[in-house]
């Protein structure tokens, strides 16, 4: 195994450890004025917000291949349909980190959505006469 393959395998295995912490134990060490937010999976509103997604079968794990790998186009027609109902205000509370990737999923997925399905190739840039 190379190095770069031990360090990433260490980081994700580290990764999982603390995502598997329960907040309870942060409540028990911290006082009420220092807790930390509830994670994703605790946040009623962002279960709200994701309950349209999660009514599609794989479109979750559809939009975080997309978002970790940076591309949109993993995301199905069924999936964008369902990404588009869901209300603006929720991709601040899912995506607090990355602004920008909500406004391009939905750009993308309405074009989807207005071109009946997911292209295999991206557009070709058109050019304008002057």
């Amino acid at each position: 195994m190379s190095k770069a393959s031990v360090r990433f395998s260490i980081a994700l295995i580290l990764a999982c450890v603390f995502m598997a912490i329960e907040t309870s134990l942060a409540a028990e060490v911290l006082p009420a004025a220092a807790r930390l937010p509830p994670l994703i999976g605790q946040d009623p509103d962002i279960h709200n917000c994701l309950s349209t997604l999660q009514a599609v079968q794989g479109c979750v794990q559809e939009i975080i291949a997309s978002f970790f790998s940076h591309q949109v186009q993993l995301i199905g027609p069924a999936c964008c349909k369902a990404f588009n109902e869901v209300d603006d205000k929720c991709w601040p509370k899912v995506f607090p980190f990355n602004p920008y990737f909500p406004p391009l999923l939905k750009n993308y997925c309405t074009n989807v959505i207005a071109g009946g399905g997911a292209s295999s190739t991206p557009p070709t840039p058109t050019l304008r006469a002057r």
